[in-house]
């Protein structure tokens, strides 16, 4: 939440929360007193304060910064998903992104993962539909400006266990965007989809 909540513009501007899961970081921002928009696109996950919708579809904006917090690894089409960010930011607006690069696991963090020896292949058939880390920076930087990126601990904060902050240090991926050349469209993407 400290990195998110760091690089927001101060409140009550108006966040969207795409892949929202069921709304946890929302409530915490509007709490502080942002106007918070929450979306996912699973209908479980609907509820007071947490609409669904899928993020490539949605078009209520715009917003003053949208965040993806481990929902972009998700989404089908990259490409889709960071065109639809791009329109729903408002001018000056910024993209926020807290991820998962699972690519980056070795065999020792698999077998902690697991709790089991040689896990690195079961890490990686589990992992295998989700896009890379790297996927996704190249797909965002096509057409934002990333002003900071940093390789953070992750597997902590997922299995709730501090022991793991040093352990494993190149799991997550935190970054900040604004779109590139203050250009009011998206360059096209080429005909490929992001692995």
């Amino acid at each position: 939440m400290d990195f998110i909540s760091d690089q927001l513009p101060p409140a009550p501007a108006r966040v969207l929360d795409a892949g929202c899961g069921r709304g946890e970081l929302a409530r915490r921002l509007r709490n502080r007193g942002y106007d918070v928009t929450a979306i996912d696109v699973d209908p479980a996950m609907g509820g007071p304060g947490v609409e669904v919708a899928d993020m490539c579809d949605f078009n209520r904006g715009p917003y003053e910064a949208v965040i993806l917090a481990l929902s972009l690894h998700h989404v089908e089409s990259l490409d889709r998903a960071v065109d639809s960010v791009w329109r729903l930011l408002a001018p000056g607006g910024r993209l926020i992104v807290d991820e998962f690069a699972h690519e980056r696991a070795d065999g020792e963090i698999a077998d902690r993962f697991y709790a089991s020896p040689a896990s690195l292949g079961r890490w990686r058939e589990h992992h295998r539909t989700f896009h890379t880390g790297t996927a996704m920076v190249d797909a965002i930087s096509e057409c934002f400006d990333i002003t900071s990126l940093a390789n953070v601990p992750y597997l902590h904060r997922y299995l709730e266990d501090e022991s793991l902050r040093d352990f494993e240090a190149v799991l997550g991926i935190q970054l900040t965007a604004v779109p590139a050349n203050g250009s009011p469209q998206p360059p096209p993407h080429p005909q490929k989809e992001h692995a």
